[in-house]
């Protein structure tokens, strides 16, 4: 058994003082005050890249308090986070007024994003992959992909979800239900988008450094997992992530 890395204890370990919280967009980093600008920056390249891959539609915010940020510090953070790592910062937040005035005469979010009604979900109709992708059928509930899913390429529904193929870099699946991937799961994946914790994702060869269950994210790599390249069953258990190997076309689990 091998339970998987979350991300967020990994950055509250000792020594980063950069705190992440998990949020209904994404993942909010408040920065201590404390910290030099020199020290912020180390500690900003301190963050692991996993903690940055975030399902589609999600993003982070940064939380400066009363720090009075600086041009350079900006500029900084676009660089080394936005453009070179793709991530959408979706908030610049502080109380300070001259950040403030900064972040929004470069055109920058000082505010949060609103929070969705949390209203029953309804799934857009037909919104995910056009019928040019791949051939899809309803069975009970249960959503058949027939082919393997290239980048770029994402699927989201209310209930399960199997791929007859791989789920490639780049692709994502959003399952309000359990994944089944029969071939290589290298791309994101989300079971129990919407809350259900009653679910599992099954991948005939585990290679991706990131798995999703309802709202517990976690993320492994080559090193640190066993089961790697192997089928694979992930569960939760206690509300904590665990993946066993299990081979399901033989019946056979470890």
């Amino acid at each position: 058994m091998n339970i998987l890395n979350n991300p967020l204890r990994k950055l509250r370990r000792p020594g980063a003082q950069i705190k992440p919280e998990r949020t209904y967009y994404g993942l909010k980093f408040i920065v201590p005050e404390t910290l030099t600008e020199d020290e912020l920056l180390k500690q900003l390249a301190g963050i692991p890249p996993n903690v940055y891959k975030l399902p589609e539609g999600e993003g982070v915010s940064f939380d400066f308090g009363g720090r009075e940020c600086s041009r350079r510090l900006i500029l900084h953070m676009i660089n080394s986070i936005v453009w070179e790592k793709g991530i959408k910062i979706l908030a610049w937040l502080s109380v300070n007024p001259e950040s403030i005035k900064l972040f929004a005469a470069a055109g920058l979010s000082v505010t949060e994003p609103e929070q969705e009604s949390e209203s029953p979900h309804t799934p857009e109709p037909e919104q995910v992959m056009t019928e040019s992708v791949a051939e899809r059928r309803h069975i009970a509930g249960l959503k058949v992909v027939y082919t393997s899913m290239r980048s770029g390429q994402s699927i989201e529904a209310d209930g399960d979800v199997l791929v007859w193929g791989h789920l490639n870099p780049g692709a994502e699946i959003k399952a309000g239900g359990s994944i089944l991937v029969a071939g290589r799961l290298l791309g994101v994946v989300q079971a129990g988008a919407y809350g259900r914790e009653d679910v599992f994702v099954w991948a005939g060869s585990f290679e991706t450094p990131q798995v999703r269950l309802a709202n517990k994210l976690c993320y492994a790599d080559q090193k640190s997992t066993t089961c790697w390249r192997k089928g694979v069953l992930i569960t939760l258990e206690e509300s904590t992530p665990v993946i066993r190997e299990y081979k399901f076309l033989s019946g056979d689990k470890k």
